[in-house]
């Protein structure tokens, strides 16, 4: 349970499958940095080769001492972090705007509240929507979009206007 709970601190901030493609990316090259360079800190190893804020997250869990102190033991444990990053559920969501990371943390707040689980947002932009979002996760496609309702009405009233001229 401790290596799950230092993983969620690799993922704590991660709302989108690109952050967390970028972040399995800082994962990896971490990885490959362990047998390099001596006995430095791996914080030191991994300087201007990962991101700054996966660096001190690094630095904090080496001088809190809750990293694996081994090679061996370290390999593994970011081995384990990859394949926990890999299992987080991806949701499409395509929106008629792009989104402000502010934005992006509420949607994946509820996305934890309603799934119960973290997942991260896919995000595209299709101006066709208009306003609102079209949501596909787990083989379910749901269209909350203006585009949607508008076509729904445009429906409705062409087949009012062809009962009307058809007198039925």
């Amino acid at each position: 349970m401790i290596r799950e709970d230092i993983y969620k601190k690799f993922l704590e901030n991660i709302e989108t499958t690109e952050a967390l493609n970028a972040r399995v990316e800082d994962i990896e090259e971490t990885k490959r940095w362990i047998y390099k360079e001596g006995k430095k800190p791996l914080n030191e190893k991994i300087k201007a080769r990962v991101s700054e804020n996966f660096r001190s997250l690094i630095s904090q869990l080496e001088a809190a001492d809750e990293l694996p102190s081994t090679r061996k033991e370290l390999t593994a444990f970011f081995k384990g972090a990859i394949e926990y990053a890999e299992k987080i559920p991806s949701v499409k969501l395509a929106l008629a705007f792009l989104p402000s990371q502010d934005f992006l943390k509420k949607i994946s707040s509820w996305l934890a509240v309603e799934l119960g689980k973290k997942a991260v947002v896919d995000i595209s932009v299709d101006e066709k929507i208009i306003a609102g979002a079209t949501i596909e996760y787990d083989g379910e496609y749901r269209d909350f979009s203006f585009a949607a309702k508008l076509d729904e009405v445009i429906e409705q009233e062409v087949m009012i206007q062809l009962e009307a001229k058809t007198g039925g």
